[in-house]
């Protein structure tokens, strides 16, 4: 199969928002789960949950790449100290789910088809991140990510242009008369 991605020197901040933020940009409340990996494009893809329960894939993607570090390490310790509370005996910390770190992300969702074993498609939800906030280990209150660039409307972008062009035309025709 061919790849039709635009080299990364190429693609601008305009570019790569205007791929990730199709739909309308909100904010969502998520407990993160430490539970981490990477898509074929080498995002961060992090476990979510969201109210009602419902589990969801947080995506951290681009240039937003750059900000998360401050977030996978309070979420590193979160795991390290669950698992110390495992080993302890504390039944609870036994599941990796029950490790929680609320997280206020403003992004966009995303729908995704898997097929499952016997061949369905599932629809499975993915968050995509734009900015986020949490509190860090001693409570201080941390925020990462850029918004999104805004696009501009092509249709209100070429009716510009069109206003231009027939402002200009005006104008050499009323020169020409006088």
């Amino acid at each position: 199969m061919t790849n039709h991605r635009r080299p990364a020197a190429q693609i601008t901040p305009a570019i790569e928002d205007a791929g990730l933020f199709k739909r309308e940009v909100r904010d969502v409340a998520v407990a993160l789960v430490p539970v981490f990996s990477r898509n074929t494009r080498g995002d961060l893809v992090v476990k979510g949950i969201v109210p009602p329960d419902a589990e969801i894939e947080v995506v951290f993607a681009g240039r937003r790449m750059r900000d998360v570090g401050n977030l996978v390490m309070r979420m590193k310790r979160l795991r390290a100290a669950g698992v110390r509370a495992a080993m302890t005996g504390h039944q609870a910390m036994n599941s990796i789910r029950q490790l929680r770190l609320p997280v206020n992300i403003r992004g966009t969702w995303r729908f995704r088809f898997q097929p499952d074993p016997s061949g369905w498609e599932v629809k499975s939800y993915q968050l995509i991140a734009a900015q986020w906030v949490f509190a860090d280990q001693d409570g201080v209150t941390m925020r990462a990510g850029w918004p999104p660039v805004e696009q501009e409307n092509p249709a209100q972008e070429r009716a510009r242009a069109a206003r231009s062009r027939n402002a200009a035309i005006r104008a050499m025709q009323a020169a020409r008369q006088q």
